[in-house]
């Protein structure tokens, strides 16, 4: 049986991550709005943040998934 200390932990590790996705998304958005204000934006401004933007997401799948599987051998377990 997975222990809620676990899953809480689980739980908060996930919402970090998404904390991080949002965090992500917002500087990339504000550099490319800087960026028209200035007349400077490019196609692909903030294009970098790309991998790390993946490998973010990429995580919280791996997170929920465990997170699935927890509560799905507890579930089994009662």
């Amino acid at each position: 049986m997975a222990s809620t200390l676990e899953l809480d932990g689980l739980n908060e590790l996930r919402a970090a991550l998404i904390e991080e996705r949002q965090i992500i998304v917002a500087s990339v958005r504000k550099l490319r709005e800087t960026r028209r204000q200035r007349g400077t934006f490019v196609m692909g401004d903030g294009s970098e943040a790309g991998p790390r933007l993946v490998a973010v997401q990429q995580q919280i799948a791996v997170v929920e998934s465990i997170i699935a599987t927890l509560m799905a051998s507890e579930a089994h377990d009662v």
